[in-house]
């Protein structure tokens, strides 16, 4: 193993852009700002090729097509020998696969750090033991137990995202779509919010059979879905739910201005490696109630930070919210409890410490 202290590796086989991609993105500006030197393997057609280039980040593409491409383990092998890049840092199988490949075929080899930042229940590849894999990174300690048995012998290190608060802050004032400004200003009352990718496993089915209970006696109350996905699916929940007037359901550019208009966020997942969004709402002193579920209850103190719903069912949600709303004092103190928590704990500086540390050990 050789180590170039200037030079790191990421590789991203994705088309898409989701929360892992945006944070390898951060990370590498990062890391470029403790004067490393970050470069970004990349298929040229995914989302985040263009994403890094309008960043100005450094980029080599290469075709990632499946776990075995000999085209793009070649590129890789080349690319290590021209930079000698201290670490890479992987993230899908697909990544990982071809970056392992390649580093077997090298007489020295930069270290090789696999990203995990979600599980499935897939029986373990014994091949796993065998990958020149040396450290595998996860958001939580909830992962950690999850993904023991997939690399089995592997060192697994704990590395909390970084969320740029600084950029929260100064997206508070940008102006909210005029839909969801008109929907706002329609019929003042109680706001609750809850931010992420439409799927099932997001819980909006919670909440929204617990707003058909809440209206009886909160008539005004409103709820914002801000997320993509499969929208048809909740759009016909909510209309079988007789709850059209009470939903807005949508995707927004920028998060900030929206939660400070809310009350209080929501997360009633029922599968989160970590969760993002109540970081970033407690971030902005927001009030938030969470779920017990993942790595959720690592993010928010149960009445000290925040509420947590024991056990992730519409009643047990309408009991939280009830207590949220009437108790908006308390939910505020709770909220700046955890400002100040989570600022200190997933920062951008704590992230980039903890990623310095794992690279250059």
């Amino acid at each position: 193993m050789y180590k170039n202290r200037g030079v790191v590796f990421f590789l991203e086989s994705s088309k898409n852009m989701g929360g892992q991609e945006w944070q390898l993105l951060q990370q590498m500006e990062a890391l470029n700002a403790q004067g490393l030197a970050t470069y970004l393997l990349c298929n040229p057609k995914g989302r985040i090729d263009g994403e890094a280039r309008s960043r100005g980040l450094s980029v080599i593409n290469l075709p990632f097509r499946n776990s075995f491409h000999l085209p793009t383990i070649q590129g890789i092998r080349k690319a290590v020998k021209q930079y000698r890049p201290m670490a890479c840092i992987c993230h899908s199988g697909h990544d990982a696969n071809n970056l392992c490949i390649a580093a077997i075929t090298l007489t020295r080899r930069p270290k090789i750090i696999r990203s995990r930042t979600y599980y499935t229940n897939r029986k373990p590849n014994p091949l796993n033991r065998f990958l020149p894999v040396d450290l595998v990174m996860v958001p939580s300690l909830f992962m950690v137990n999850k993904i023991k048995p997939q690399f089995p012998g592997k060192e697994i290190r704990v590395i909390y995202p970084g969320i740029n608060f600084a950029r929260l802050d100064n997206e508070i004032d940008l102006p909210i779509r005029e839909d969801l400004t008109d929907w706002l200003n329609e019929n003042q009352g109680d706001v609750i919010i809850q931010l992420g990718m439409l799927r099932e496993e997001k819980g909006h089915s919670i909440i929204l059979s617990a707003m058909g209970e809440l209206i009886k006696s909160r008539p005004r109350l409103r709820y914002i879905i801000a997320g993509g996905g499969d929208a048809e699916k909740l759009k016909k929940e909510i209309n079988q739910r007789g709850l059209q007037k009470y939903i807005w359901m949508g995707e927004l550019k920028s998060v900030a201005a929206v939660l400070k208009r809310a009350d209080v966020l929501v997360m009633p997942s029922m599968k989160e490696p970590l969760g993002m969004a109540q970081i970033e709402a407690l971030g902005l002193a927001v009030p938030v109630i969470i779920s017990n579920e993942g790595g959720l209850p690592e993010t928010v103190q149960d009445h000290v930070t925040g509420l947590i719903v024991s056990r992730n069912v519409p009643e047990e949600w309408v009991k939280a919210l009830d207590f949220a709303l009437a108790n908006k004092t308390t939910m505020q103190s709770y909220a700046q409890a955890g400002q100040k928590d989570v600022r200190a704990r997933f920062g951008l500086e704590a992230n980039t410490h903890s990623l310095m540390s794992i690279i250059g050990s």
